[in-house]
């Protein structure tokens, strides 16, 4: 399930980078599809949380059971979320500071997933 608001700010990605508004495209590319990386884990627990809730509510053991797989994969997918985001900020400071200084700025951010 797509939200309008994901949608819209990858085409206004898209749109600053066709107009120049940033000073490297490949830069906001990059932050683009890192960003679709992260949204798809966000994605996967959003689905993992609703697996659990629905295990959680049948109340037969073997559901409860299984909700310890689901909650260490989720505890799992946390984590490379916080990685990502801080590949991310780390790429985006790098690419805009590198940018507006003359450096190259399109380094690609790195994810852990």
């Amino acid at each position: 399930m797509k939200r309008n608001g994901d949608t819209k700010r990858r085409r206004n990605v898209a749109e600053e980078a066709e107009q120049g508004g940033g000073e490297d495209p490949a830069m906001w590319e990059n932050l683009d599809r890192n960003f679709r990386q992260v949204q798809s884990v966000l994605d996967r627990n959003r689905s993992l949380i609703q697996q659990v809730n629905d295990n959680h509510q049948s109340r037969m053991a073997d559901n409860m059971s299984k909700n310890v797989a689901l909650i260490q994969e989720l505890n799992g997918n946390i984590s490379k979320v916080v990685n990502m985001y801080s590949d991310l900020n780390t790429s985006f400071a790098s690419g805009f500071h590198g940018g507006k200084n003359g450096h190259d700025g399109g380094g690609a951010a790195g994810t852990r997933a």
